[in-house]
């Protein structure tokens, strides 16, 4: 055969690009919740095709957004979930979601290399202050934290 691509129908081609813009929206859901890039394109049924979504980042603006906002509020969900662990402990209901649950499975360690990981690549990240809080101070500075998200996912803080 010659090295001609075949030419699609406009309904094949319609089709093909139905098809595709379901696996974006599965592995950018996916992406949102577990901050993980290989197991969003397994939940996509894109496997090894991590080359071409990150070449697709790359060049395309609007692919590029969805990205970044679904790796922001997936790295929302982590910082609320760690924030819960510090506060309650193991001392808190059953996840009623399944991204509850799925960020309940990450060990603390996990998760604290993704959120160090994520901040890393942040621009204009504030800085972390030298010192831990301890006490009142940290219960303070946990609570506004957790205010802050909140607001930022749509609660009233």
């Amino acid at each position: 055969m010659s090295g001609r691509k075949k030419k699609l129908s406009k309904g094949a081609l319609a089709r093909a690009e139905q098809r595709q813009k379901e696996k974006d929206d599965k592995f950018f859901a996916e992406l949102a919740m577990v901050c993980n890039v290989t197991a969003a394109l397994e939940a996509a049924r894109m496997s090894g095709k991590s080359g071409q979504v990150y070449e697709r980042r790359r060049r395309d603006p609007e692919y590029r957004a969805r990205w970044e906002e679904a790796i922001v509020e997936s790295y929302a969900m982590l910082e609320l979930e760690m924030l819960e662990r510090s506060r309650r402990g193991d001392d808190r209901p059953p996840p009623k979601t399944d991204a509850e649950r799925r960020l309940r499975e990450l060990t603390d360690r996990q998760a604290m290399q993704l959120l160090r990981q994520h901040k890393s690549g942040v621009k204009g990240a504030q800085p972390h202050a030298q010192r831990p809080f301890r006490g009142e101070k940290l219960l303070g500075a946990v609570e506004k934290r957790l205010g802050e998200i909140s607001r930022r996912l749509g609660g009233i803080g």
